[in-house]
């Protein structure tokens, strides 16, 4: 008898632990444990780690039943076993004194129950209950034990299943995530140039058209890249950044295509490089323009066959790799100079982009730090967070020479500094208030006209802002108060980075 029990426990322990599926492994422990055991009905409930329901599983219980199971279960014999995680086996449970002011044990008339904890590393995360309603002392002492075995695999294979889900949920999270980081919604910003260069995003993005990226460093062009990628078929595929003014060329030549063992001193084992690693995907190439002229012409062969060897090696190796390169340098450029190959120039740019520095985007300025303070600030835990008027026009003045990776670290750095709900220039860098009162120096010693021009420009963005505020930002009620045309006033607003929908928050 016993040879046959564990047989049998050994032939469902191999039903249990090759099902991958949570649903189906629930459903499946439930009918084995009704079948072996001769019960009327049971469930198998696991709980999260605060004790809430996760998931269920029943047989001849309504669903309906379970959601209201003061009506149909006895909350007394699962809230036992969950909470002391000790096995209960009753063969009359009207008998059993801790049960006998139990309603629902009682209306029910339930005879024999059997309930057992599933447990993990001494966590119980659920239960098995079954019970019976038509036959007393069905559930005999060698049941019950045979039971609380089988109750040991159900808890391995729900766990291990439980695990798989979440992990999967979790990996879905983070896919969704990722993706939705890189929406064209995700890169902030209104001005036309950037406009255009998004619409040349959502054109090119679902194609394997090579794409040259050329904009000052600090504008976003590893953001592009990645629009590029998880916008186009290849999204499932990896996406690897280089970054190639960041490795000498000895190194960057195996990063990028591999070695062999042998190949150079230090070089103990045969290493994938990156190519092989990207294959389906995309490959992101920053700052091309700083590869020797050498490792150009294996790139280009890349490039024009998807072939390559390791290095130290004369084996052909083959990637289907969609190639995005950027560069801060203009390209054309160093072509002329003599300091980058025309042939790999001219493959690489089949389709370019041009991204606008932040200087040549001031409309943005005001758009881009209100984004990031809302990032900053849900990350600091700093609700209702925002930007005086004073500091948004003197983030507005500034050049940005570090563009939009400047203006996300200065907005970094005040929304920590700020202690109440405004950001006053007080958090922002001193050189931006130095730069003014620079500027007001330099402007005493050059020409009139250059020193009018200047206190012009302040006198109309002072005023704008003023109407604006006066018309809790209605555009059409500030220009009528400036006595401006509205198409006049709406082009001073852009030149300035004004943006009226600051006003609006600010009266609510």
């Amino acid at each position: 008898m016993e040879t046959e029990t564990f047989q049998n426990l050994v032939t469902l322990a191999k039903e249990l632990l090759v099902e991958n599926d949570l649903h189906r492994l629930l459903g499946l422990a439930m009918d084995r444990a009704i079948e072996l055991s001769g019960a009327e009905r049971g469930m198998i409930i696991l709980f999260d780690k605060d004790g809430e329901v996760l998931f269920e599983a029943a047989r001849n219980l309504k669903k309906e039943d379970i959601d209201l199971p003061e009506f149909e279960v006895s909350h007394t014999i699962i809230n036992k076993v969950k909470t002391e995680g000790t096995p209960t086996c009753l063969r009359n449970a009207l008998e059993d004194p801790n049960l006998s002011l139990s309603k629902s044990t009682a209306r029910l008339k339930i005879l024999s129950v059997i309930c057992l904890p599933l447990r993990y590393n001494d966590r119980v995360f659920g239960v098995v209950y079954l019970d019976n309603r038509t036959l007393l002392g069905i559930f005999k002492a060698e049941i019950c034990t045979f039971m609380q075995e089988f109750a040991d695999f159900i808890s391995l294979a729900a766990y291990r299943a439980l695990e798989r889900k979440q992990l999967h949920h979790k990996v879905q999270a983070l896919e969704a995530e990722l993706r939705g980081k890189y929406r064209f919604d995700a890169i902030v910003g209104h001005h036309p140039k950037m406009v255009e260069v998004l619409k040349r995003v959502a054109q090119i993005a679902d194609t394997d058209a090579t794409v040259l990226i050329q904009g000052e460093s600090g504008t976003g062009k590893e953001l592009i890249a990645c629009a590029l990628h998880y916008n186009s078929s290849r999204r499932d595929r990896p996406f690897i950044p280089i970054n190639c003014a960041a490795l000498p060329e000895t190194l960057l030549e195996s990063e990028l295509f591999g070695h062999v063992r042998g190949a150079f001193t230090g070089a103990i084992k045969d290493k994938t490089g990156w190519f092989e690693r990207a294959d389906g995907g995309t490959i992101f190439l920053d700052e091309v323009s700083e590869m020797s002229l050498a490792l150009q012409v294996r790139l280009l062969r890349v490039l024009q066959t998807g072939e390559y060897s390791r290095v130290g090696s004369t084996e052909l190796c083959y990637c289907d790799v969609r190639v995005v390169a950027a560069s801060s340098r203009d390209l054309k450029t160093l072509v002329k100079d003599d300091k980058f190959r025309p042939e790999l120039y001219y493959r690489l740019n089949v389709i370019d982009l041009c991204l606008p520095s932040l200087q040549e985007r001031k409309c943005d300025i005001p758009t881009l730090a209100r984004h990031f303070v809302g990032i900053y600030a849900a990350k600091h835990k700093k609700e209702n967070l925002r930007l005086s008027q004073k500091a948004e026009t003197l983030l507005t003045a500034y050049s940005f020479p570090g563009n939009v990776r400047e203006l996300e670290n200065i907005i970094q750095r005040a929304v920590v500094l700020t202690e109440g709900e405004i950001i006053e220039p007080e958090y922002l860098p001193p050189y931006l208030s130095q730069r003014d009162a620079a500027a007001a120096m330099d402007g005493s010693m050059s020409s009139f006209r250059a020193a009018k021009h200047r206190v012009t420009e302040q006198f109309e963005r002072d005023y704008i802002v003023d109407c604006l505020s006066n018309a809790q930002g209605n555009i059409s009620r500030a220009a009528q108060i400036a006595g401006i045309n509205f198409k006049n006033f709406h082009v001073k607003m852009s030149k300035y980075g004004i943006d009226p929908h600051s006003f609006k928050s600010r009266t609510k």
